[in-house]
């Protein structure tokens, strides 16, 4: 008589063994996934800072000046529209620019057609690494657009109006610093030692005199970081439209006064003040703003020679500072 055939099946101990081998490749080939997403979004940072450094350059090729910090006068700062402004006709969005009425603060967010400017956020603005909204409240009255990416200010912290009633930055006083100055305050470019001045003066391509490819022109940022004061630690505003506040904004910017990466999770909107800083009044306190990602070990930057560069937040920090001045005359080696 012919046996039939029979199959066996899994045993319970051996269903067990194939699962624990799938969650052991699933266990290592995780990692391998998220390190190339990973590879593929600071890929695309590189290119929006790449992005930025042709745009800015090309602004400079049609005017012989880099783009204003901000756009105002010394003692007022309106209308409060940073360079993230001027550049946009050369960075493909000449329809946006166009319908920018230099005249009307920026603070008045609701007054056409700059109302706009507080809506949108260009995909060359946002590292992909931040999942940070890149609109607040859209749609809303209080709509605010963010960016990842500041212009280089330099090596110094930007005092309050009364700035002797708060104390320095003791934990990360800058040794090369360029001056203490209030943004929309002067027209001193010598006060602002990065390449973003501030109430109308003009930096060119001949005041870099410590090399192009030794001093930055933009780096990244972290819009959710608001900001730190007294002798506290630093952070960013992040925002791009007017002063203290939006993508187009003079606080679209950041200075090397403390080091990459300080100081990367905040809390939206968080403010942390030295309790040594007295009274506790926007306008009094010393603020200082850094560069900062999300990306492990350092910070993507775009230098004035137009080349893209990660540098480590190990970098010694007197070097860093180096980096942030145009013509501090200091000799930076390899970073």
């Amino acid at each position: 008589m012919k046996k039939d055939n029979v199959r066996s099946a899994f045993t319970l101990v051996e269903l067990l063994v194939v699962i624990a081998i799938i969650g052991v490749l699933v266990g290592l080939l995780l990692p391998a996934v998220q390190a190339a997403r990973e590879a593929a979004r600071r890929m695309q940072c590189s290119n929006n800072l790449k992005q930025y450094g042709l745009g800015i350059h090309n602004y400079h090729s049609a005017y012989s000046t880099f783009p204003l910090g901000a756009t105002g006068k010394a003692g007022n700062a309106v209308p409060r529209l940073s360079w993230q402004v001027r550049i946009l006709a050369f960075m493909e969005q000449t329809a946006v620019y166009n319908n920018v009425d230099f005249s009307v603060d920026m603070r008045r967010r609701q007054v056409a057609p700059n109302k706009i400017l507080w809506e949108i956020s260009p995909p060359y603005t946002r590292c992909p690494s931040d999942g940070y909204p890149t609109v607040l409240n859209p749609g809303t009255t209080s709509a605010r657009a963010h960016a990842n990416y500041g212009g280089s200010l330099g090596s110094q912290n930007v005092d309050g109006i009364n700035k002797s009633i708060c104390h320095p930055f003791s934990v990360f006083e800058a040794p090369l610093a360029g001056g203490n100055v209030r943004f929309g305050q002067t027209s001193n470019k010598g006060q602002v030692s990065g390449i973003f001045s501030f109430g109308n003066s003009v930096i060119r391509i001949g005041d870099v005199t410590d090399g192009t490819s030794n001093t930055l022109l933009a780096g990244e940022v972290l819009p959710g970081c608001q900001w730190v004061y007294g002798s506290s630690r630093d952070t960013q505003a992040g925002t791009w439209i007017n002063t203290w506040g939006n993508l187009f904004s003079i606080g679209a910017g950041a200075s090397t006064i403390t080091p990459i990466n300080e100081m990367t999770t905040c809390e939206n909107s968080k403010k942390i003040r030295d309790p040594a800083c007295n009274p506790a009044s926007g306008d009094t306190m010393q603020y200082a703003y850094g560069f900062k990602s999300l990306h492990t070990g350092g910070c993507q930057f775009v230098l004035t020679d137009g080349s893209v560069r990660f540098i480590s937040e190990a970098i010694d920090h007197v070097m860093y500072q180096s980096l942030g001045g145009r013509a501090d005359g200091n000799v930076v080696g390899e970073f």
